[in-house]
């Protein structure tokens, strides 16, 4: 079967849904297809898009997770792993992948 991961922000308590973003689950799923999750945490992490060429086309969530602390987590993690996120803690969190799948969008 196979350990599903998501991104979690613990700073903004926000977490990205592979499948929300067309992505699989499984980690390697969500690295090197175009608009993967990869993509968007890369975008969402940078901290001074539009000031060159070669930049994304602006949009309100690049840069939103600039400077947070953030966690790939699979379901399979438990509390002795570096930055676990309890499911009790997640329960809180915000998904915000409508944001990024409308980022992502935008950047072809």
């Amino acid at each position: 079967m196979g350990q599903y991961h998501k991104t979690y922000n613990i700073t903004k308590r926000e977490f990205i849904h592979p499948h929300r973003i067309n992505n699989g689950l499984k980690l390697r799923e969500q690295m090197g297809a175009p608009n993967s999750t990869a993509d968007a945490l890369f975008l969402l992490l940078a901290n001074s898009n539009g000031r060159g060429g070669g930049d994304a086309r602006p949009h309100p969530t690049i840069g939103r997770w600039a400077g947070d602390q953030i966690v790939v987590q699979g379901d399979y993690a438990d509390e002795k792993d570096p930055a676990f996120i309890s499911e009790e803690e997640r329960e809180g969190y915000t998904d915000i992948s409508g944001m990024v799948a409308d980022m992502l969008a935008g950047i072809d």
